[in-house]
């Protein structure tokens, strides 16, 4: 049985399945958070295709980053540029939540994971692909094992469920996780936990490299998750 959360979320149903691709609705729509307006920064090669990642703790001049490109163990925010290759990620959505959880007739995730109990089978699931310039590598932000704290890097796209992602709209700062100024976290889907789900963090006081992305556990404050675990998408280069 679906919990406190489903019901409210029904509410914006219609709006929310119809969009397929993360950060890519009504990119001048207002948002709901005082956080600053997100910028636009992939490389201009990618385009479109790209969207940046970045936190209200650090702001949105801090993206996503592969360091050391594809040969890389970590992921991180780095300050912005359109000629940064690795920070190129191209936005996938691969599918609805019901196709992965048991208790809608989906495989894949647990039934009784964090994900799957709080939110509709038409919640959208994403991964980010590793594209510089474009061209879209095959490996995707995700987990090495699953259900335990650890630092993202980059893994085979669709390597079990440990590259998926669900937007936690309920413990968010407002509004639809898909547009730009709105924050929320990034819950990882292959996450057993039925309830303080793993979900995205960047370490501001890391020092190899600088403000690396992990998946922590969600602790709330206020019923909302600190800003380092708030996180917001803008898409395309500002050209």
């Amino acid at each position: 049985m679906r919990n406190r959360f489903t019901r409210g979320l029904c509410l914006v149903a219609a709006s929310a399945a119809i969009s397929t691709s993360l950060g890519l609705a009504a990119a001048g729509a207002a948002s709901a958070s005082s956080h600053p307006q997100v910028t636009k920064n992939a490389t201009t090669v990618c385009g479109s295709l790209c969207f940046d990642l970045s936190s209200a703790l650090l702001g949105p001049h801090m993206i996503q980053n592969a360091v050391g490109g594809a040969d890389g163990t970590s992921i991180n925010l780095r300050n912005d540029g359109n000629a940064k290759v690795n920070e190129d990620f191209s936005a996938g959505f691969v599918g609805f939540l019901g196709s992965y959880c048991p208790n809608d007739g989906g495989t894949g995730l647990s039934a009784d994971s964090y994900v799957c109990t709080n939110y509709p089978p038409f919640w959208d699931v994403f991964e980010g692909n590793f594209a510089p310039d474009s061209n879209e590598s095959g490996l995707c932000v995700g987990l090495a094992e699953p259900s335990i704290a650890q630092r993202v890097s980059l893994q085979s796209c669709g390597a079990e469920t440990l590259t998926l992602f669900v937007g936690d709209r309920a413990h968010g700062l407002g509004g639809d996780c898909r547009i730009p100024g709105n924050y929320c976290p990034w819950v990882a889907a292959s996450d057993t936990f039925l309830t303080h789900p793993l979900a995205l963090k960047v370490n501001a006081f890391s020092k190899h490299p600088l403000n690396v992305l992990r998946v922590d556990r969600e602790n709330l404050s206020g019923g909302v998750v600190s800003d380092n675990q708030q996180f917001t998408t803008a898409t395309g280069p500002a050209f």
